[in-house]
């Protein structure tokens, strides 16, 4: 499998801005953009990874987890692939945002918010990796090319749960 260089930042010209899928999304608030987190799939044999400090594990399969961090990807990125993991960096090709509420998290996903994290189904069929940030905060991880719309779908559903 190529590296598929384009969907990493770290790898673009320092000229190059970050586009982040989100940035036209018309969402009133009720989501926050988090698609600048750095976010690497990792595969292989999972039990001994551990993450460094300021990074995430997020289960996405066997032997497949998303790495989650604030920032560029590039240390962690060559740190595990060092390690014989097979690492792709996936930074632009996942929209990431965040929705407040339990009410609002049980529209989106028939996914038990005891369970998470979780993949699952969100807005009438998208594929999601979901998580609990804490209380009644949720990040969702979508495909970039379906996040405006899982997004709108988030706000105008948090909308009508505000009437």
């Amino acid at each position: 499998m190529s590296r598929l260089a384009f969907l990493s930042p770290d790898g673009c010209a320092p000229e190059v801005p970050f586009a982040s899928p989100l940035a036209h999304a018309q969402t009133g608030g009720a989501v926050v953009d988090r698609s600048a987190l750095g976010k690497l799939e990792v595969r292989g044999d999972l039990a001994a990874l551990a993450p460094a400090e300021g990074e995430e594990l997020l289960p996405l399969g066997p032997g497949r987890v998303l790495l989650v961090r604030e920032g560029g990807t590039r240390d962690a990125r060559e740190r595990l692939a060092a390690a014989g993991y097979r690492v792709y960096d996936v930074t632009a090709g996942l929209a990431a945002f965040d929705v407040e509420g339990e009410a609002l998290l049980r529209r989106l996903t028939a996914l038990d918010p005891e369970a998470l994290p979780a993949t699952g189904s969100v807005a009438r069929g998208t594929r999601a990796l979901i998580q609990r940030r804490g209380g009644e905060t949720f990040r969702l991880f979508v495909p970039r090319e379906l996040g405006r719309y899982v997004a709108e779908v988030a706000a105008d559903m948090a909308e009508g749960l505000a009437r």
